[in-house]
């Protein structure tokens, strides 16, 4: 790997901006639709948003020279709006990559500590821990 290409990049409080206007019912303009970055060639490892929670502190970017390692979310291990874990199968062994954001009443690394999570081959924790 060169020293200016990276191929794996995870972000606490990443930027939000408006993607769009939809239609709406009380302004001409519409009602803007927040999103962010994202790179043709990166994948983007964000969780989706519900409707209480709209704002995401945690992304991961992948880049797609990676996709032989078949990169995935894993929300079915750790489903946590500040949490991404992301796996990566190297050498027919599965690897995980947690990136972390816990605000100032430590909200994900109580997560952590409480769910007591088994994960097995974790190769970075990184992120934004507030302690």
């Amino acid at each position: 790997m060169e020293k200016n290409n990276p191929n794996i990049i995870l972000i606490q409080e990443p930027p939000q901006f408006i993607t769009k206007h939809v239609l709406s019912p009380t302004t001409m303009e519409g009602d803007p639709v927040h999103g962010y970055p994202s790179y043709h060639k990166w994948i983007t490892f964000v969780r989706i948003p519900d409707y209480q929670d709209n704002i995401l502190h945690a992304i991961t970017y992948i880049n797609k020279r990676l996709n032989k390692l078949q990169p995935m979310l894993r929300r079915d291990i750790i489903n946590h709006k500040d949490i991404n874990l992301v796996f990566l199968l190297i050498n027919n062994r599965c690897s995980y990559i947690l990136n972390v954001y816990s605000d100032n009443s430590q909200t994900a690394t109580s997560f952590l500590q409480d769910h007591e999570l088994n994960i097995k081959n974790i190769l970075i924790m990184t992120g934004d821990f507030n302690i």
